[in-house]
């Protein structure tokens, strides 16, 4: 019982932990666009652990483009650059003691690579999942679910394509 009260309780920290997307960009900006390049890139001075600097723009590249471009259906490609300035995975320690959090901040920019025109922009849009909490909270953060960069990574850009184009209401 103990278990899946704690279960619980993760998979509640990990849904309460993202970000709700507010200030939509109108609908009409995006009307038109669709992904024609995703670039991502460490921000100078971004604080991220040394041991994901090189996994970074690799796993944020791949989940932008997996989940802006079903949303993003038009007929002008544009470019969207990412420059990742923090990236926070909680500690062991901490995820014991007052549970995880899981972090991620970018400056989000769309252009077109025609006029190089900046069409819209996002400074500082961040993402936060549940790492989870207490001893069973680490286990199963540690060894059932992805990797922290994962997640991050794929919860950043959904939040940011809902940001864009809200997914339809389920009924």
């Amino acid at each position: 019982m103990r278990f899946a009260v704690a279960l619980l309780s993760l998979f509640g920290l990990v849904l309460a932990g993202c970000q709700t997307a507010s200030n939509r960009v109108p609908l009409e900006q995006t009307a038109d666009i669709r992904v024609g390049e995703v670039s991502v890139v460490l921000a100078d001075g971004a604080q991220i652990p040394a041991d994901l600097r090189d996994v970074v723009a690799p796993k944020v590249k791949a989940a932008m483009e997996r989940h802006l471009s079903p949303r993003l259906k038009g007929s002008t490609p544009v470019r969207v650059e990412v420059k990742v300035k923090s990236i926070t995975i909680a500690s062991e320690v901490e995820t014991i003691l007052i549970g995880g959090v899981h972090a991620m901040t970018a400056d989000v920019t769309f252009i077109d690579p025609r006029t190089k025109a900046v069409l819209f922009a996002s400074n500082s849009f961040s993402n936060q999942v549940g790492g989870g909490g207490g001893v069973g909270g680490l286990v199963i953060d540690r060894a059932v679910l992805s990797a922290p960069i994962d997640r991050i990574a794929d919860g950043y850009a959904f939040q940011y394509a809902e940001l864009l184009r809200p997914s339809e209401p389920r009924s």
